[in-house]
């Protein structure tokens, strides 16, 4: 009984020491190892958008359905984002598109509910934030994707009116579209445009 109850144990420690990978060093490398963040591409709208207003650099970051606050991994997105930016020249201007939890409002729908509304105005609030930390210099504006321009805005054709045409014409679907493919609903989109 004894040798088999020693012969379990060193068996048993045996699996424990070779299953657990070990650095150079000698420390667990899953120890060691910082948490991936989940990848988050950014869309062809999102691209098509930036080219067409000359922003140099973009991404997308997705927010918790019902929440304003992003999580740390789309937060880092956002700060990789901008120092990218400054390592290669001045941040003039900051544009910041943000959706509710609903796609964009098509023609007929206007604008979404008051709470929709809010949540996408919430959420660039949180993003000016973010960004207005790492570089308070920038002028930074915020577009509400949960509703559309009025027809003044479009015959002026403002900045609002302009970028939420380009991403129509990009192809983002709307309220009564029946594919929802690539949906935005709970994502923003960031862009930075250098100084020339």
């Amino acid at each position: 009984m004894t040798k088999s109850f020693i012969l379990l144990l060193t068996t048993l420690s045996f699996v424990a020491c070779s299953s657990a990978k070990k650095n150079a060093d000698g420390t667990d490398s899953a120890a060691t190892q910082p948490p991936t963040p989940a990848p988050t591409a950014t869309s062809i709208e999102a691209k098509q958008v930036a080219a067409k207003e000359q922003a140099a650099y973009v991404t997308e970051v997705q927010f918790s359905k019902g929440k304003r606050r992003l999580r740390g991994n789309q937060i880092a997105k956002i700060t990789q984002l901008v120092k990218d930016a400054e390592a290669n020249g001045k941040v003039e201007d900051i544009k910041i598109i943000g959706w509710a939890d609903s796609e964009y409002p098509s023609t007929s729908t206007k604008k979404l509910s008051k709470a929709q509304l809010k949540l996408a105005s919430d959420r660039n609030d949180e993003l000016k934030k973010i960004v207005r930390r790492i570089d308070r210099t920038a002028s930074v504006q915020e577009f509400n994707m949960a509703k559309r321009p009025n027809g003044f805005q479009e015959l002026l054709e403002t900045s609002d009116a302009r970028i939420k045409k380009s991403l129509e014409v990009a192809g983002i679907p709307n309220t009564d579209t029946n594919v929802k493919v690539p949906s935005k609903a709970s994502k923003a989109i960031v862009m930075i445009i250098l100084r020339e």
